[in-house]
């Protein structure tokens, strides 16, 4: 089936994006945009870039997954628990993935991506160690948070640690790597070409999902079937948004598992895209329809400084029934939630259409691995051109590695 890229029935004027990608026999998300901007750029040399030389993370769809399902398969029968340490783009990938997707309930995947210390105890308190499986995700091998963590976790399995620990880290340097090695640790290699944000579809996102009994091939059929030069039209829609001074991005599912999809997205904007005063787009995440009432009335009257992007969940797989209702409220016979939360978002979408606010509008048909994997190899192109467009590498940060310095001398005494 086609991805189609709807008009919207209000008579405001609207961006179209033509879209042409297969997925096969899975239903298609659509797409529809209200309110953009006039003056779209064209950024041709961008597009022109891209064509010479794609970015790394746009092959990993294709890749071989034999190596993965396999040894995930395989393990996933041994252990009760699994816990993944990481932080930033080591985490929020497989977070997204396992939360948006669902997961079954053996084994039980915990992320730890913090130093919070009460939040750690009690996430320790779950965990039956000796039937814990540990992955230890870092790409450099030697970030701070995660290493600490690793410690901690390295003394309460006790002398037989190893068995328990996976390093999924860069195939050649830093310590975790080194200590692979040396101590005979499974391993798998994150790709030295695919920078941490940019690294849900590779081994740092599948290997959890995987142990969660997420179809991680399906996940990758969809990101395959994504088309770039939508991704693009998008990314030349948002930086349009942008020079009209939307500054921040509203990201704004109606499903609580989307919660995590939606800070996964915040750091691949934040990170990406807001590298000098004059370049940054700060990402706001939200969930319908509970913010609603807190934030929209701020998003209806308040400054028209925002681009939206909401997301609509067709088919949740389960519904409730309204029994019975009192008088008052006959305009609920015969529902269900899903319709009110359909109703909900619609009114609340078209309610900002009609105050002037931009906004891009994501139909899914359902939660399964198809769908997410298209979001995501969709949303990362997206950010990629944006930058781009906007004239910033969005493949570096600058600003966060001055903050590792900072933090390093602060605990040498220095």
């Amino acid at each position: 089936m086609k991805l189609e890229i709807q008009t919207a029935l209000f008579h405001i004027p609207l961006f179209l994006i033509p879209c042409n990608a297969k997925l096969g026999k899975m239903q298609s998300p659509t797409l529809r945009f209200r309110n953009s901007p006039k003056k779209i750029p064209a950024a041709a040399k961008v597009w022109e870039k891209f064509e010479k030389n794609p970015p790394a993370f746009t092959a990993l769809p294709k890749q071989q997954l034999n190596a993965i399902r396999d040894w995930s398969k395989g393990e996933r029968k041994k252990w009760k628990h699994i816990l993944v340490l990481g932080i930033g783009g080591s985490t929020l990938g497989g977070q997204a993935l396992i939360q948006s997707l669902g997961h079954s309930s053996k084994p039980k995947v915990y992320f730890l991506d913090n130093l919070d210390p009460l939040h750690t105890n009690l996430l320790f308190k779950k965990l039956h160690w000796k039937k814990t499986l540990v992955l230890v995700i870092t790409k450099s091998g030697d970030t701070l948070e995660t290493i600490a963590q690793f410690f901690v976790v390295k003394q309460k399995l006790g002398k037989g640690w190893r068995k328990h620990i996976v390093a999924i880290t860069d195939s050649k340097k830093g310590f975790l790597r080194e200590l692979a090695e040396k101590e005979k640790l499974t391993s798998f290699s994150v790709p030295s070409d695919v920078g941490g944000r940019f690294s849900v579809l590779s081994e740092v996102g599948l290997i959890p999902a995987a142990l969660a009994g997420v179809k991680v091939k399906d996940l990758l059929q969809g990101a395959a079937a994504v088309n770039p030069r939508e991704a693009f039209d998008f990314a030349k829609l948002h930086a349009a948004a942008y020079r009209k001074g939307k500054n921040i991005t509203v990201f704004c599912p109606y499903s609580y598992r989307l919660r995590s999809l939606g800070e996964w997205y915040a750091q691949l904007l934040a990170e990406s895209v807001g590298k000098s005063a004059k370049v940054g787009i700060t990402p706001e995440v939200s969930i319908g329809a509970a913010d609603q009432h807190s934030k929209l009335q701020l998003w209806s009257d308040g400054p028209n400084d925002k681009f939206f992007i909401f997301l609509k969940v067709e088919d949740f797989g389960v519904n409730h029934n309204l029994p019975d209702v009192s008088k008052e409220f006959s305009h609920l016979v015969g529902k269900a939630f899903l319709e009110i939360l359909h109703a909900e978002f619609e009114a609340t979408t078209q309610a900002l259409a009609e105050k002037q606010r931009s906004l891009a509008v994501w139909n899914l048909p359902n939660l399964k691995a198809e769908t997410l994997g298209y979001l995501l190899q969709f949303f990362m192109l997206e950010v990629a051109f944006l930058g781009e467009i906007l004239g910033v590498n969005p493949y570096n940060q600058p600003g966060v590695e001055r903050g590792k310095v900072l933090a390093r001398k602060r605990l040498s005494g220095n």
